[in-house]
């Protein structure tokens, strides 16, 4: 049976839950500080863009880990804050048990990859377009959210090839287009679902993300 338990100084990924309970892809570092008497757990508070990042009551979160090579998860709530010294400390309550994090599940990672894609409405029309240049904003088992210059329509069908340390070439369908603002080289960000991937293209995809994830995390840093 595996079992995992936080200890002092353990890095940790957040990723916060939004008030319609969507999950955000933002990934955010933290640090396992304490396990108080109540059962509530006391971390640091996240960084992002070198500020404190405030997380109020309520927020819940899924809390990520890596121990002796596997990754481990659970979910919790935000149930106070505090400052000690030069510390921000977060009070978090555990929702449920830490879980090792099997690899059939789909866990978003922020990186930044190249794709050579393709946008259409119509498949015959496919083989008419030409391949462009985008990157990726994140990528999962399940798809991937891409920086571009495009600007597809909810629906359409998407061809694409990510280089991960080598190709992986896929189908998608694009089911959210956001217009982005003070927009730089990349107008929109949209994210595809994959709807034709081999099984074995998939898997290569969750063991790049898993991998990653790992590297980040002995590291101690992760992308805020």
């Amino acid at each position: 049976m595996d079992t995992a338990k936080l200890n002092l100084g353990d890095k940790i990924k957040l990723q916060l839950y939004n008030s319609d309970e969507t999950q955000s892809s933002q990934e955010l570092a933290s640090q396992y500080e304490s396990m108080l008497p109540d059962g509530s757990m006391e971390i640091l508070a996240p960084i992002k863009e070198g500020k404190v990042l405030p997380v109020h009551r309520g927020i819940e979160m899924d809390v990520m880990f890596a121990q002796n090579g596997k990754m481990y998860t659970f979910k919790a709530e935000t149930i106070d804050r505090r400052v000690t010294g030069n510390l921000y400390l977060l009070r978090i309550k555990p929702k449920t048990k830490i879980v090792h994090l099997q690899r059939r599940l789909y866990f978003r990672l922020e990186c930044v990859l190249d794709v050579k894609n393709r946008f259409f409405e119509n498949i015959e029309d496919k083989d008419l377009i030409e391949y462009k240049k985008s990157i990726t904003k994140n990528i999962s088992g399940g798809g991937v959210c891409l920086l571009t210059d495009d600007e597809p329509k909810k629906g359409w069908n998407f061809d694409g090839i990510i280089d991960i340390g080598g190709d992986i070439h896929f189908k998608g369908r694009v089911v959210r287009v956001n217009k982005l603002e003070n927009a730089g080289k990349y107008r929109f960000e949209v994210g595809i679902e994959f709807v034709d991937i081999t099984d074995q293209e998939r898997e290569k995809v969750i063991s790049f993300i898993f991998d990653t994830q790992r590297k980040k995390l002995k590291k101690g840093w992760l992308t805020t």
